[in-house]
């Protein structure tokens, strides 16, 4: 649906905590920063977007794959983001 949902598993019962939006095609991938301060998404619509937790905001959209974006990884830091694209490139 094109969405990005959190949830708490802290309790018995998955709570949701809210839906991030903003992608116009699916997402195929979602990955926490080390620090758990942002997530990342990657999609159909060809951008990565970051997204700050404790506001639910986006707060950056990277654009530059061809193609959909099917995975996205932090590095050990947080300093850079990697995303891999079916059009057979990474961009960092």
């Amino acid at each position: 649906d094109k969405t990005v949902k959190l949830w708490d598993l802290s309790g018995g019962t998955p709570v949701e905590k809210g839906t991030l939006t903003g992608h116009s095609d699916w997402v195929r991938c979602v990955v926490w920063s080390p620090d758990g301060e942002f997530v990342a998404s990657a999609s159909d619509d060809k951008t990565v977007k970051i997204w700050k937790v404790a506001t639910m905001e986006e707060v950056g959209t990277l654009r530059g794959h061809s193609g959909w974006v099917t995975s996205v990884a932090w590095n050990h830091d947080g300093s850079l983001l990697a995303s891999g694209s079916n059009d057979n490139t990474v961009r960092l």
